[in-house]
């Protein structure tokens, strides 16, 4: 899934689903409820929010008047992760500069069931950000927001343009968007597939001849003769293809078929764009010959075993050791691998996204901006928040131009200069520190602007808002190497190998609908199906080359035995609900 894409994601993920009719009469009662109460405590607000008191004579940003009335939030995060350490000098001085203090507490565990113990017993912490919002909506956990935010004029400004798609299920906003949340003529240059698709190692492509492969054959052809040259990478065995399986995170496995098809990261099924109507790519022949090419890669040892038993960390752990040649994943997903291997100056050793898809079929991995967000993946406040005026004001805060500057780009002068009439580089120093995600975590803001409401793409006056959006910074950071191997490959940028990104309709992404997975006919369709594809997927990559016909007819029989229609079914009718066909 995207997200899972976040996901994506995060992608990825990146990451998710949502909601279910058949709860709509309790729902519709704990909705009204939560409105009610946080009507109440709106209209009992009278201080004045987001006073600006003075500058800071150190940073020259703002203070907030109540910097003095000192107020710990803590925010529970749906992924795993590591809080940064309590000296980080750029959250402490944001702390210094408002009064607030985020406690982020990062999942351990497992998220389905973490998600269940909060709900049952009604503990929850100030606010929450997972990539499945409906939960906690439905079972009255967060607060609505649409009477909060105009009072709020950054935050307004941010999620005004995308209202609709804020409130399209339960008619309120629940959910601040965390990504992408910009409009069409404000969304950054794409100067590299963020999200998913085939990846193989520089190195790789450089040793062919700067030959770009446009199908599996070419792709592992490629991998496969490399792998026969170089059978260890700095004294590490060479792992020719990885297949991360490690629970969500295992759209890696899932996932490969619906982009070969030339579809983007829609999630569980895949659309007909020609009809609008909606199908399984888990058992088209595309994912049949799919999962046969991975058999043979299997038995020809370019796939290990252990690929299927690896955690997450250890997945980035090979990643950063320079010896994986390829993998299907969401570049955010392993990004913190990859950067190991910048900090190292490997740069032969780090990754393009490549075109591949059934033969004759034009791919499409790059999103063009369509003016709409998920509208499910991003922070709630809760019922329990001590003080939801106060944090929205925080978050307020956090979205001026100045404080975005501070956390994405750091102290001008010492972490970036200025390039041109309206861009930015960062110095040497920062962008190594950047790729240290230890170093990044501990020293930066990178944890908070990540986690909170933030700016992305450009401004109005065309200037980027962070690192990722800006042309100088990408050229600035671009490595002797780099610049080789793009001259060699005629491009500019890696993004310049896939075809142009394709706008979406509106109904885009599939994963981002509101369909709760394991919940009602729909939900619970969607995840035996899930379930049966995670059975079947690495028993068909590596059963015997003779018994894969009948293993994959069994599969196919076990799928549709799990009864998958009902999702579809409702995918259908949210595509005609977004194309005013109902």
């Amino acid at each position: 899934m995207a997200r899972k894409s976040r996901w994506l994601a995060l992608l990825v993920a990146l990451v998710m689903l949502v909601s279910l009719s058949a709860c709509g009469s309790s729902q519709t009662n704990e909705s009204s409820s939560t409105d009610n109460q946080a009507s109440n405590t709106n209209s009992q607000q009278t201080k004045k929010l987001g006073t600006i008191d003075g500058k800071d004579p150190e940073t020259g940003l703002p203070m907030l008047a109540d910097r003095n009335n000192p107020i710990t939030f803590k925010v529970f995060l749906g992924s795993p992760g590591q809080a940064p350490a309590k000296d980080n000098p750029v959250i402490k001085k944001i702390t210094e500069l408002t009064g607030v203090t985020i406690d982020f507490e990062f999942l351990v565990g497992d998220l389905s069931q973490k998600v269940g113990v909060m709900i049952a017993g009604g503990d929850y912490p100030d606010a929450i950000n997972v990539d499945d919002a409906q939960k906690f909506i439905e079972a009255g956990a967060y607060i609505p927001l649409d009477d909060k935010l105009p009072n709020y004029p950054n935050l307004n400004d941010l999620y005004l343009p995308f209202k609709e798609d804020l409130t399209a299920k339960y008619g309120k906003t629940y959910i601040l968007e965390l990504y992408n949340v910009y409009t069409p003529e404000l969304a950054p240059p794409i100067f590299d597939n963020g999200g998913a698709g085939f990846f193989m190692q520089k190195d790789v492509i450089a040793e062919s001849g700067y030959k770009v492969p446009r199908t599996l054959d070419d792709y592992f052809g490629m991998i496969e003769a490399y792998a026969a040259k170089h059978p260890t990478v700095d004294g590490v065995k060479t792992r020719g293809f990885e297949i991360l399986c490690d629970g969500w995170r295992d759209f890696c496995l899932r996932n490969p078929a619906q982009h070969l098809l030339g579809d983007g990261n829609n999630g569980d099924a895949t659309v007909d764009y020609k009809t609008n109507t909606a199908y399984f790519y888990q058992i088209t022949d595309t994912a049949k010959n799919y999962y046969k090419k991975l058999n043979e890669e299997y038995h020809k040892g370019i796939i290990i075993p252990d690929t299927f038993t690896q955690s997450y960390d250890q997945y980035l752990s090979r990643i950063s050791s320079g010896a994986v040649l390829g993998m299907f994943d969401q570049r955010w997903n392993f990004a913190d691998g990859e950067n190991a291997l910048k900090a190292d100056e490997k740069w032969n050793r780090t990754y393009v996204s490549l075109p591949i898809t059934n033969p004759g079929v034009k791919d499409g991995y790059l999103d063009a901006p369509n003016g709409h967000i998920t509208g499910i993946n991003g922070i709630g406040i809760t019922i329990k928040c001590k003080d939801p005026d106060r944090l929205l004001e925080f978050y307020d805060y956090l979205l001026q131009r100045e404080v975005q500057d501070y956390l994405q780009w750091g102290v001008e002068g010492k972490d970036w200069v200025k390039a041109g009439e309206n861009d930015k580089v960062l110095t040497a120093e920062r962008r190594a520190l950047n790729y240290d995600t230890a170093k990044a975590r501990d020293l930066t803001g990178v944890t908070l602007w990540n986690y909170s409401p933030k700016r992305q793409g450009r401004y109005p006056d065309g200037a980027p808002c962070g690192p990722g959006d800006s042309v100088a910074e990408y050229k600035a950071s671009q490595s002797d190497y780099d610049k080789g191997f793009l001259k060699a490959l005629k491009i500019d940028y890696p993004a310049q190998l896939l075809s142009e990104p394709v706008k979406r309709p509106a109904y885009y992404p599939i994963w981002a609908m509101p369909i709760e997975e394991g919940k009602g006919a729909a939900g619970a369709a969607q995840t035996a199906m899930i379930d049966v594809c995670r059975k079947y997927y690495p028993k068909l990559i590596m059963c015997d080359p003779g018994e894969y016909d009948s293993l994959w007819n069994e599969f196919v029989s076990a799928f549709n035995a799990a009864n998958p229609q009902p999702y579809l079914d409702e995918i259908n009718k949210y595509i005609k609900e977004k194309l005013g066909q109902n």
